[in-house]
């Protein structure tokens, strides 16, 4: 359990110079390598977008073995995921992925996220000018962009591994794997994040899933119980109080204290009195 916190202004002064030296403290080599984003980091620059759409969209369950089945797709789009995408159709997709199946997600989820993303590219010329067409705030744009994704895939109904693969913020649930996918084209460039699309990184929203959630619940960045994507933009708005440019600055130091099994969730001897944000952490 937690214990009660103060919200607002007092608990971001408070919380501030620790999440810097969170920062500060991070092994980001270390994180890159074991996190999904490090994939991303393998490929050049104009496949990169791409490649980023399709790893944080797989980005659910054990890092180890969502890492894995990335692979397994990409390896299958050979040296240049984009070219071989705007090449192929969705029979060869599906003939490429043969055999592909992580948890939910079946070779012909993918293959119909592939022809979404081959027609991003055909009519607009890019995935960025999909998603800057879509509306006008970023949660806009996002859902659109979403719509334009699924609106294009080949079977006739949007299965439910593709929706899965693909969620909306339009339904109201947290859609980390997608603002991942934001955060990760969107902020920087610097060691983690890519930098590539012209998004303003303020309005970008905390990908927030389970292990997450709890974190910053304990440091009283949200009082909400659920996981939602109203969880996530309260989340997101008091970060943007300690960081109003750029609020998303924290997350992937705050991620990795679950993803290296700093935070166990619990208190620990073992655990507790290294970890940066002890000080600050209300968790009982």
């Amino acid at each position: 359990m937690t214990k009660s916190v103060k919200e607002n202004s007092e608990v971001e002064n408070t919380l501030k110079p620790f999440l810097e030296n969170l920062l500060q403290e991070a092994d980001w080599a270390a994180y890159l390598h074991a996190d999904p984003v490090g994939i991303v980091h393998e490929y050049p620059t104009e496949d990169q977008a791409v490649v980023a759409l399709i790893v944080s969209s797989l980005a659910y369950g054990q890092v180890k073995l969502l890492r894995s089945a990335a692979r397994q797709i990409l390896d299958s789009l050979g040296d240049s995921p984009r070219a071989t995408i705007q090449s192929a159709d969705y029979e060869e997709f599906v003939e490429r992925f043969d055999g592909f199946l992580y948890r939910m997600t079946r070779a012909e989820d993918v293959a119909d996220l592939c022809c979404g993303i081959k027609a991003g590219l055909s009519q607009h010329g890019s995935l960025e000018a999909v998603y800057q067409q879509a509306g006008e705030s970023h949660l806009e744009r996002a859902s659109g962009f979403v719509d334009f994704i699924r609106a294009n895939r080949h079977r006739t109904e949007v299965a439910r591994g593709l929706r899965y693969l693909l969620p909306s913020p339009a339904d109201g649930s947290t859609t980390k794997r997608l603002h991942l996918f934001f955060r990760w084209v969107g902020r920087g460039p610097d060691a983690v994040d890519l930098g590539l699309w012209d998004i303003d990184s303020s309005e970008l929203i905390m990908p927030l899933d389970t292990h997450t959630s709890r974190i910053c619940r304990y440091l009283g960045l949200t009082s909400r119980k659920s996981n939602d994507l109203k969880t996530a933009q309260a989340v997101t708005a008091s970060l943007r109080d300690i960081d109003p440019n750029d609020p998303l600055r924290f997350d992937f130091a705050i991620c990795h204290l679950g993803i290296s099994g700093s935070c166990i969730h619990e208190r620990s001897d073992a655990h507790c009195p290294g970890c940066p944000l002890n000080e600050v952490c209300t968790l009982d």
